[in-house]
């Protein structure tokens, strides 16, 4: 894993690096042109690397942040049905589904859960995005937060109408660390932290045969 955080900061040297040498020929004819011309030069520099960003930092992300099923993966609709049993589990994770996507994310409504949450003092709600392609057996992660605000849990409950692209890459890879460890777990124990949400997921995933990558977008 250790090698993946190297390769994702020196990835990100590397894109700078791009993003500054295409800037220098503009530093350079700064003395030949004029003022204006050179502020309407940089405002489109910077409206190009603005929304050329989060694309090129996506291509990057999935490029060195995947993970290789491990066996023959499973038909499709098997790993959606493993992934929505976790409905059926006493814990504070469920599993949604959005048109072909799946949505993991905490009980946050739920009465015994939120006030778990609440005893927590959590104030973001994490949630993951699950896009599941057949053709690749590939699973693309994409995590999310909102605000939310449990302190009148569980009469009332406030969260954040749009949710942010939130980069997490604080997993462990394990066969033991599927979403099977979900049953065995107190309710006391969980810290509803990201990780305690993909770690069992991408594990689960990979224990079916499935590749998992992680995007930004």
């Amino acid at each position: 894993m250790i090698k993946r955080y190297l390769a994702t900061l020196g990835g990100f040297l590397l894109l700078t690096a791009i993003y500054l040498a295409t800037l220098l020929p503009l530093l350079l004819v700064r003395a030949d042109v004029t003022s204006a011309t050179f502020l309407r030069s940089m405002t489109v520099w910077g409206l190009l690397a603005l929304f050329s960003l989060g694309p090129a930092l996506s291509f990057l992300i999935k490029r060195i942040w995947f993970f290789r099923g491990k066996g023959q993966a499973v038909a499709l609709h098997e790993l959606r049905q493993h992934l929505l049993a976790i409905n059926e589990i006493h814990c504070p994770v469920r599993v949604k589904e959005k048109g072909k996507r799946l949505i993991v994310e905490w009980r946050y409504d739920d009465p015994e859960w939120c006030e778990y949450m609440a005893a927590a003092n959590v104030t973001r709600l994490y949630e993951v995005l699950l896009g599941l392609d057949e053709s690749t057996n590939t699973v693309t992660f994409s995590d999310r937060g909102r605000k939310i605000d449990l302190s009148l849990c569980p009469i009332r409950i406030k969260t954040g109408f749009l949710s942010r692209p939130r980069l997490f890459f604080g997993i462990k890879i394990g066969k033991d660390r599927g979403v099977n460890q979900y049953s065995m777990v107190r309710p006391t124990d969980f810290r509803f932290k990201a990780q305690e949400i993909k770690t069992p997921i991408v594990n689960t995933i990979l224990g079916h045969g499935w590749n998992v990558r992680f995007s930004l977008l």
